[in-house]
C-alpha cells in the first residue's frame, strides 16, 4: 500500500469527525513523536506530523485504529479494520506499547478508580496540579514530568493500581513489562550472532571491537 502524505482535506475531516475525549486521547498518544512542540489542538498535531513526513495512510490509519473509530477508517481512508491489522504488523508503529498500555489502563478505569489514584498520588503531586475533573491521562502527563512514570519506570504506577484493587490492570503492565524484556533479550542475541567472535571477559573492549566491526569507525 502506498505510503502517500495526508491532505489538508483529510486532517480537517479527521479532525471534525473526533469527540473530545478521542482528541485527548490522540493528543496523548502523539507526545513522543512531536515532543519539541505542544500541537493546541488535534488538527495542528496532524499538521505537524504531515509537514515532518510521519502522517502517512498507515499511521493515520493507526491512529484512528487506536481510538477504536472504524466507521472513520471506512468512511474517510477506505479501509476495514482487518486491513489496519495487518498493516500494523508489516509496519513500523508510529505509536510506542507504552502509549497504548497508557491508554488501555485509562479506558479500564472508572471515575472513582481515577479519583482514588489521584489521591494515591498526592505524597508525589501538589493537589493544585490534580484536580478532582482531571483524567487519567493527565495524571499520566504530570507524573512523567516528575520522572516518577517513564517506559521503563512503571512501579509506582503498579502499586497505586495494587492499592485500588486492580490487578487485573496491573497485570497488564507486568505483561508490558515482561515483552519489553524479551524484545531486549531479542535484540542483545541477535548482536552476538552478528559478532560471533566476541567474547564477554572485556565488555570495554568488545564495545570498541563492535564499533569498529559494525560502524567502521573507531571506538
Amino acid at each position: 500500500m502506498t505510503l502517500y502524505r495526508m491532505s489538508a482535506e483529510v486532517i480537517h475531516q479527521v479532525e471534525e469527525a473526533l469527540d473530545e475525549d478521542e482528541k485527548e486521547i490522540l493528543l496523548f498518544l502523539c507526545r513522543d513523536i512531536a515532543a519539541d512542540v505542544v500541537p493546541l489542538n488535534v488538527r495542528d498535531l496532524l499538521d505537524i506530523l504531515r509537514e515532518r513526513g510521519k502522517l502517512s495512510l498507515v499511521s493515520l490509519a493507526e491512529l484512528l485504529y487506536r481510538v477504536r473509530r472504524f466507521d472513520l477508517l471506512k468512511r474517510i481512508l477506505k479501509m476495514d479494520r482487518r486491513t489496519v491489522e495487518a498493516q500494523l504488523l508489516r509496519h513500523p508503529h508510529l505509536i510506542s506499547d507504552y502509549r497504548v498500555l497508557m491508554m488501555e489502563i485509562g479506558e479500564g478505569l472508572d471515575k472513582s478508580d481515577v479519583s482514588s489514584l489521584i489521591f494515591l498520588m498526592r505524597d508525589h503531586i501538589s493537589r493544585s496540579k490534580m484536580a478532582k475533573d482531571k483524567s487519567f491521562l493527565d495524571l499520566v502527563i504530570e507524573l512523567e514530568k516528575l520522572n516518577l512514570v517513564a517506559p521503563d519506570h512503571l512501579d509506582l504506577l503498579e502499586k497505586c493500581l495494587r492499592n485500588i484493587h486492580r490487578i487485573d490492570l496491573k497485570t497488564k503492565i507486568q505483561k508490558y513489562k515482561q515483552s519489553a524484556q524479551g524484545a531486549e533479550t531479542n535484540y542483545v542475541n541477535a548482536l552476538q550472532a552478528s559478532l560471533p567472535n566476541l567474547s564477554i571477559k572485556d565488555p570495554s573492549y568488545n564495545l570498541r571491537v563492535s564499533l569498529e566491526q559494525v560502524c567502521g569507525i573507531p571506538a
